[in-house]
């Protein structure tokens, strides 16, 4: 009898430290504001997104009552920072962020930097060596990769940066440059609306993940075990497809 009641009570603690510890909280969420096709709000006015429906999918999963707000990227970092949200996203993993944030082992989803021509152009792409001599467009402030960033501030390689990625799509299919480097996402959500074809020509850069992650600063009783849910959670949803269902959405 004794061994059965022990059981019973090593079971009930168990699950009392993982999912009713979330149940009854409120999962507050900062995401950097017209962060298409990321997070941003629709001509209704209603947040949506890549990674606003991941994190609606997770937060349902786990129990969470959500609260969303857009806000801009100086203060996405600050209230991961202070605590002002319990998570923030979609955030690179860096040295300096990991002082104040807790960094799940998965992210939200992959950025990749990929090379686009236009339909019919000649112009391949194999490595590095292959930009010397052409006209490149990318977003005024991007980074694309260590290596591309050095040529590019060397003036090896020819580089205009424009204000937005609608500019760069007319400008590419204009011939006013040979080829354009962005996100695959941004890109295909852009081209899913505009109905306008390019070429893509690979990748410029290796993946590079971003992350929902949780407040150092956060009232959380059990981060760790918080972390732990989002993982398994995070890969239930893209073994079961419904993450690459909800990127379908946006680019497809």
């Amino acid at each position: 009898m004794c061994n059965f009641f022990g059981r019973l009570f090593f079971i009930l603690m168990v699950f009392l430290l993982t999912y009713p510890v979330f149940a009854a909280e409120k999962f507050t969420v900062f995401c950097n504001e017209k962060n298409v096709p990321v997070c941003y709000r629709d001509e209704t006015g209603k947040y949506v997104g890549i990674d606003v429906d991941i994190v609606r999918e997770l937060s349902k999963r786990l129990g969470f009552e959500l609260d969303i707000k857009l806000v801009p990227w100086k203060r996405v970092l600050a209230g991961v920072k202070g605590g002002q949200t319990d998570t923030g996203m979609p955030l690179f993993v860096t040295k300096a962020r990991k002082k104040y944030a807790l960094y799940p082992k998965l992210p939200l989803h992959d950025v990749v930097m990929t090379a686009y021509t236009k339909v019919g152009s000649l112009v391949t792409y194999n490595d590095l060596n292959d930009l010397y001599g052409i006209s490149i467009g990318i977003r005024r402030g991007f980074s694309i990769s260590p290596e591309f960033d050095q040529l590019a501030k060397k003036g090896k390689i020819k580089v205009t940066e424009v204000t937005n990625i609608q500019n760069l799509i007319k400008m590419v299919e204009a011939n006013r440059f040979d080829i354009i480097i962005d996100t695959q996402l941004a890109v295909g959500f852009f081209l899913k609306q505009s109905g306008i074809k390019l070429k893509s020509l690979g990748q410029v850069s290796q993946p590079g993940g971003v992350y929902l992650v949780v407040s150092k600063a956060a009232t959380f009783k059990n981060p760790q075990i918080l972390l732990n849910e989002i993982d398994k959670t995070l890969s239930e949803m893209k073994q079961q497809g419904i993450t690459q269902k909800i990127i379908n959405r946006y680019i497809k």
